[in-house]
């Protein structure tokens, strides 16, 4: 039995199942999976549906339950619902019907054709409400499901945006990395330049000096021996 060939027999046995059941459904995390496991299981149905599956079955049909009973009231009749499962989950979840009476699955007493006219008026006027229901739940399903999409673009766009602004970040860093090293480089060769620029005009100076020394010195020698010659001559 694959999923799109589940029955009405089923979704009675579902409903008697679960209520039969309550002890499962502790309220603890998981609980209902399993829970639903184990009837997967007893049904002789893995394979064929998935706890999570015959979990969101039962969901659907009790917040369905619920709808029509709030809408039931504030003006509608319960007892000329279209919607065939009403009895069944009424009973089940109010637990005042005996669930025995169920084993088949619930059919309208009578139907709407053979209704007095005022009764028929009720009856289309319930399924009018009925589905408007329908669409509403599927308008807010259709809104959550453009949500959900929504904050994961913005989630997507949002993480987008931290890679790029910490790209932009590292870019930065390593841009005034090489500044830096650029720099202490620069320094470093204008102190090399500065030092050799020194020992040149040390080098120089001492040139300088030393033939100055030479200069003199050679002039001394110069005027002394004149000194001699002068000397020499005059003895």
């Amino acid at each position: 039995m694959l999923v799109r060939q589940w029955t009405d027999a089923n979704t009675t046995d579902l409903i008697v199942w679960r209520v039969s059941n309550d002890s499962l459904f502790t309220g603890r995390r998981n609980a209902a999976i399993k829970a639903f496991e184990l009837y997967v299981k007893e049904k002789q149905l893995a394979g064929k549906v998935t706890p999570a599956w015959v979990r969101k079955k039962w969901e659907n049909l009790k917040q369905k339950y619920k709808d029509l009973k709030s809408l039931s009231m504030v003006g509608g009749d319960a007892s000329v619902a279209t919607w065939k499962w009403f009895a069944i989950m009424d009973g089940a979840l109010s637990g005042e019907t005996p669930l025995n009476r169920f084993i088949t699955p619930v059919q309208v007493s009578s139907s709407a054709q053979d209704a007095p006219p005022i009764k028929q008026r009720k009856d289309e006027d319930w399924s009018t409400a009925l589905w408007e229901m329908e669409r509403r739940q599927e308008e807010r399903e259709r809104q959550a499901s453009e949500r959900e999409d929504e904050r994961d673009r913005r989630a997507a766009a949002r993480e987008e945006e931290r890679d790029r602004r910490a790209a932009e970040r590292e870019e930065v860093r390593e841009r005034q990395a090489l500044e830096r090293e650029r720099e202490l480089f620069a320094r470093q060769e204008r102190w090399e330049k500065e030092m050799m620029a020194r020992e040149e005009r040390q080098e120089r100076d001492y040139r300088e000096r030393e033939e100055r020394r030479e200069r003199e010195a050679a002039a001394r020698e110069e005027r002394l021996f004149k000194l001699l010659e002068s000397f020499m001559a005059n003895k």
